[in-house]
C-alpha cells in the first residue's frame, strides 16, 4: 500500500461525499433547465479545442444531434455546419451534466435530474440511456440513430417528467452490488430495480417494454447520482479528491476539489478487455470516451470489482487483484449505505496504484460503434507521474 499522504481537508471532502442521498427527482429538458443555446452541445471528458479535435465517434454523435435538433437537414449538412464554426462544444460535466461514452447532449433532449436529498440545492443530470442498438453514445451517424433520439426524447423521457415519488437511488445501488453489480459494467439487478420502481405500468406499452427489457436503464441515473454526490466535495473546494473525471476519446481529464472547473488531462488510452464475438479481435479501440469514469473515481466499477465476480471473471486475475489494492489504497471514507470505501484522494496514486475504469470500447473510426468492453487506466500524467496509463 501508499502511505497515508491525504490532507484533513481531502477526507472531509470524502466524507461529505458518503453524506449526500441523491434521489431521481425528475426528467427534464436540457435547453432550459442549463439555458443551453442553439447549437450548443455538451460532450465528455475535458475540453475540446476546435472540431477537427474530435474523434470520429464523438464528431458522428455531434451530427447525428444536429438533424435530431432541425439544424441541419442531413448528415453531410451537419458536418459541414461543425466544420464551419457554428457549433459550441463543452465539457458536460463543468454544467452539472454526466453523458456516457459518445454520447452529446443538446438543447431538445432530456435529462434525469438528480438531486441531493440533504442538500436540495446540489442537482446533477445525465441524458436518459438510449438503450441496445443503433444509439448516439456508441459515435454512429445513420437515420436509424436520429430515429432512436425522436423516440426517446420525444416519447419516453416526457413520460417521466413527473414521477409518481422521489426514487432513492443508493438503497438500489447497495442491493445490486450485494447481488453482482459493480455499477458501471454491470448494472442489471440495479435497472430490474429501478424499473419496478417507474411503475411501468402506468405508461404507454412501447415505454413500459422499453423499460422492463432495458439492462442499462440504472446507469444513466447513477452516473448522475455520482456527480451529485461528488459535487459536496466541489463544493467544499478543499483537498485533493477527485470530483470530475472523464475522455473526449482524444484526452482523459479529472478535476480536483481544491480547483473546481480546472481539467488536468493528457492523452488516453483505449480500454483493454474481450472484443464482441462478430467484432474483428484486431479491430482499433478508441481511448476511454464518457462521463462514466465519474462511478469508478467515486469509488465503484473498476474499484469494485469484488462485487462482481461474474465481470471480474472476463479479466486477468492479477489485474483485478492490483485493482482491488488500488482502491484500499487511494479511497479514504466508508459510506454508509454502499459499505465501501469512496471518495479517490490524488495525491495518494502511485504508478503501481492508478485507478482503473470499466467502460465500453468503441471503434475508433466510429464505423462499428460497440466492440467490446474492457478497463482503461488513468493516465499516470494527471498525477505528475510518469507512465503508459495501459495497467
Amino acid at each position: 500500500m501508499t502511505a497515508a499522504t491525504n490532507t484533513p481537508e481531502t477526507l472531509t471532502a470524502a466524507e461529505r461525499v458518503a453524506g449526500v442521498r441523491p434521489e431521481w427527482r425528475n426528467t427534464v429538458p436540457a435547453g432550459p433547465t442549463l439555458g443551453l443555446r442553439e447549437g450548443e452541445l455538451l460532450h465528455a471528458g475535458p475540453p475540446i479545442d476546435t472540431p477537427e479535435d474530435l474523434c470520429p465517434p464523438l464528431r458522428h454523435a455531434v451530427c447525428a444531434a444536429l438533424v435530431f435538433e432541425g439544424l441541419a437537414g442531413n448528415l453531410e449538412a451537419a458536418d459541414a455546419l461543425l466544420a464551419a464554426g457554428k457549433v459550441r462544444l463543452r465539457p458536460a460535466q463543468d454544467l452539472g451534466v454526466a453523458t456516457p461514452l459518445a454520447a452529446v447532449v443538446s438543447s431538445s433532449m432530456w435529462l434525469h435530474a438528480v438531486v441531493d436529498a440533504a442538500h436540495p440545492g446540489r442537482v446533477a443530470y445525465a441524458p436518459l440511456n438510449e438503450g441496445p442498438g443503433p444509439a448516439l453514445r456508441f459515435g454512429l451517424a445513420t437515420p436509424e440513430v436520429v430515429a432512436r433520439l425522436r423516440w426517446v426524447h420525444g416519447t419516453l423521457a416526457p413520460a417521466l417528467a413527473d414521477l409518481p415519488e422521489a426514487i432513492e437511488l443508493l438503497p438500489l445501488a447497495a442491493e445490486a452490488l450485494a447481488q453482482g453489480d459493480e455499477l458501471h459494467a454491470r448494472v442489471g439487478i440495479a435497472s430490474g430495480l429501478l424499473a419496478d420502481r417507474l411503475h411501468p405500468d402506468r405508461l404507454d406499452e412501447a415505454s413500459a417494454s422499453f423499460l422492463r427489457a432495458h439492462t442499462h436503464l440504472f446507469l444513466n441515473a447513477w452516473m448522475a447520482a455520482c456527480l451529485c454526490m461528488l459535487s459536496a466535495a466541489r463544493d467544499y473546494g478543499k483537498g485533493d479528491l477527485v470530483i470530475a473525471a472523464g475522455g473526449n476519446g482524444r484526452t482523459f481529464g479529472i478535476q480536483r476539489a481544491s480547483a473546481p472547473g480546472e481539467w488536468i488531462a493528457a492523452p488516453a488510452s483505449p480500454p483493454l478487455g474481450p472484443t464482441l464475438p462478430d467484432m474483428p479481435p484486431t479491430l482499433e479501440r478508441l481511448p476511454t470516451i464518457g462521463d462514466s469514469a465519474l462511478i469508478d473515481a467515486l469509488g465503484l466499477g473498476a474499484m469494485a470489482l469484488d462485487a462482481a465476480p461474474a465481470h471480474a471473471a472476463n479479466f486477468d486475475p492479477a489485474r483485478v487483484a492490483a485493482l482491488a489494492e488500488t482502491a484500499n489504497a487511494v479511497l479514504l471514507a466508508r459510506h454508509p449505505v454502499l459499505g465501501r470505501k469512496v471518495g479517490l484522494d490524488a495525491a495518494r496514486v502511485t504508478p503501481t496504484h492508478l485507478p482503473g475504469v470499466c467502460l465500453a470500447a468503441l471503434d475508433a473510426q466510429g464505423v462499428r460503434g460497440l466492440v467490446g468492453f474492457g478497463i482503461a487506466a488513468h493516465p499516470a500524467a494527471l498525477y505528475g507521474m510518469a507512465g503508459d496509463g495501459d495497467a
